[in-house]
């Protein structure tokens, strides 16, 4: 076999088509890298470290609901989604939210680290806890609590562990008072009324005049404001039991699995 130095003319060719490609790749590398600093500095008290989900939707997944592409992702960066409690980013550059894209958008080629726990097990849990008295999935339930259909994909295992754990602790941060903002759809109130009749549940709707809710019996109820004899809103409260002591360790990580296994019809 004879082996033929090739020309330095094509070598040449060859180097000038790699380069740019091997410089491209050291770019995104990089930006990634700078990506994943700003993030663990500004986003992963809420999504999540490696964006997993917390107390904000998980965010590796290879499309993410409110930003199916780049341009879409920095939007929402930039602008934030203020009625579910996310802020905009004032203070990045455009080269800094770039950098904050990729990283994301990496986030979405990564896999995800499996729970511990059987969610067929973690499926027994819950309906031994009653949990669909209050919360529906995939159509069947009660409707006093939210739906939890996809509950998987909003929500990482930190979140959700502690969502049952301790659900008070839960509760977003930030969380804003005003009707119809951030996470306060499930705001406890107890109202008594002018004959002296007490009645608690979680607010449906309010305006300056008039507040309506949703009872533990799941009536609903509209009240004028002028009729009351007292109404208060029960913030940092959750009407849902904590589990905390009545499950082990091991039926934890079940209904943690169960949870997380709920994605809805994809």
């Amino acid at each position: 076999m004879i082996l033929r130095r090739a020309h330095p003319a094509v070598l040449l060719f060859v180097l000038s088509i790699a380069a740019p490609s091997y410089a491209a790749a050291q770019n995104a590398t990089a930006d990634v890298s700078q990506g994943k600093k700003l993030f663990d500095g500004m986003c992963a008290r809420c999504h999540g470290i490696d964006g997993t989900g917390d107390e904000g939707p998980s965010l590796n997944h290879p499309t993410l609901t409110r930003a199916a592409d780049a341009d879409a992702l920095r939007a929402v960066i930039r602008d934030g989604i203020p009625d579910r409690g996310m802020p905009r980013v004032r203070r990045l550059t455009e080269n800094e939210i770039d950098q904050l894209v990729a990283y994301v958008r990496s986030l979405g080629r990564t896999t995800t680290a499996a729970t511990t726990g059987s969610a067929e097990r973690g499926r027994v849990i819950y309906d031994k806890l009653a949990c669909a008295s209050c919360h529906i999935v995939s159509g069947q339930g009660g409707s006093f609590g939210p739906d939890l259909s996809e509950i998987g994909v909003s929500r990482g295992a930190a979140y959700l562990r502690q969502s049952f754990l301790g659900p008070a602790e839960a509760l977003p941060r930030g969380s804003s008072p005003v009707p119809g903002r951030g996470f306060t759809e499930y705001l406890p109130v107890r109202i008594v009324t002018a004959d002296g009749r007490e009645v608690r549940g979680v607010r449906i709707n309010e305006d300056p005049f008039t507040i309506q809710l949703r009872d533990v019996g799941n009536r609903l109820h509209s009240f004028r404001k002028s009729d009351l004899k007292d109404l208060e809103k029960e913030f940092g409260k959750s009407l849902m039991p904590g589990f905390r002591g009545r499950l082990t360790d091991a039926e934890v990580e079940d209904l943690v699995a169960y949870l997380s296994s709920l994605r809805g019809a994809r």
